[in-house]
Formats: structure tokens, sequence, C-alpha cells
């Protein structure tokens, strides 16, 4: 078992802080999420603005 998944079974939530537009076009987010068992996200709003 991967230590981050213990973690996660023993209550700890695991945060990505440097969430990236790449991250979700890639599926790099759903990975960490699903292997790595991150459960919550913060970024800077500003990276989601549509590009004129």
């Amino acid at each position: 078992m991967k230590p981050t998944q213990q973690l996660h079974d023993l209550g700890q939530s695991l945060w990505l802080d440097n969430i990236t537009r790449g991250l979700l076009k890639d599926g790099t987010l759903r990975r960490y999420i699903e292997e790595l068992s991150i459960t919550g996200l913060t970024s800077n709003p500003s990276i989601f603005r549509l590009c004129h």
C-alpha cells in the first residue's frame, strides 16, 4: 500500500496546492486522485480565465 493511501485511510486529507491547467487537461490530476489519494485542491483562480 502506498504511503499516501495509508495517510488517507488514517483520515488525513492530502492537498495539492499547485493545480494548473495542464494537470486538468492531460489527466495528471485524475491520476493523482486515483493513485495518490489526493482529496483537496487549491489554486490561483486566474489560471482558469479564458484567453482571448
